[in-house]
């Protein structure tokens, strides 16, 4: 049996009663209901935070025939795994049962669950990462160590400096699966590759910061945007 085009999920979408019925705000997000098709995905259901440059989508994709919530943090977006679904009535149940505790979570550090080990690493209250400039150039710290979130594949972003304006940001992360912290670049909002900040312990990150971030940060301001 072949799957409803994406312009039959989006008639059927409008008088969904599910997104009609959710909060119209919550923990400082505001829905937005606009139907809007990009490509193959069609966006249906949005929260927003604009004073944290935070949303959350409800969206259905014609590449895979999904339902999907989606998070974005300033300039961090990905698709949760846990709300993928084909079945339109099962995504409903299980972001029904989950979105105020996904948006409480993404408006305050309080609310975010953390792996063991995260803590166990002392991330979050890691001091020489909790002082870090607030603003470097034209770069604002945008998450620091005790503001932790999730991201994808075992990974945990914990320093985050972005230049919104252009789309560059350097975050660094720290993989629980393999106990490694790592950074990645982006220039333009295009992925670029760096290993300076690859470590295995705070204290090694603390001495690689020192030595390279202002020059990072220095790099990715003067490198051609145009590319």
């Amino acid at each position: 049996m072949g799957y409803p085009s994406i312009d039959e999920i989006a008639l059927q979408v409008r008088d969904w009663a599910f997104i009609h019925d959710l909060p119209e705000e919550f923990k400082g997000f505001t829905k937005k209901i606009k139907i809007e098709k990009q490509g193959q995905v069609l966006f249906i259901c949005r929260y927003l935070n604009e004073a944290l440059k935070a949303r959350l989508d409800m969206i259905y994709t014609s590449e895979t025939f999904d339902y999907i919530l989606c998070r974005t943090m300033g300039l961090n977006e990905y698709r949760d795994i846990r709300f993928i679904y084909k079945q339109r009535d099962i995504f409903e149940r299980e972001v029904g049962l989950n979105i105020e505790g996904i948006l409480a979570e993404m408006a305050s550090p309080e609310h975010r669950k953390l792996v063991y080990i995260v803590e166990e690493k002392g991330i979050p209250t890691w001091e020489y990462g909790n002082n870090l400039p607030k603003k470097i150039g034209s770069f604002e710290l945008y998450i620091r160590p005790c503001e932790v979130i999730r991201h994808i594949n075992g990974s945990f972003i914990f320093i985050d400096y972005s230049d919104f304006e252009r789309k560059d940001q350097l975050v660094i992360m720290y993989n629980v699966l393999r106990d490694e912290i790592f950074a990645e670049l982006k220039v333009a909002g295009v992925f670029r590759t760096l290993r300076v900040f690859d470590c295995n312990t705070l204290k090694e990150l603390e001495g690689k910061l020192e030595k390279h971030l202002a020059e990072t940060l220095d790099f990715v301001t003067n490198t051609d945007h145009e590319i």
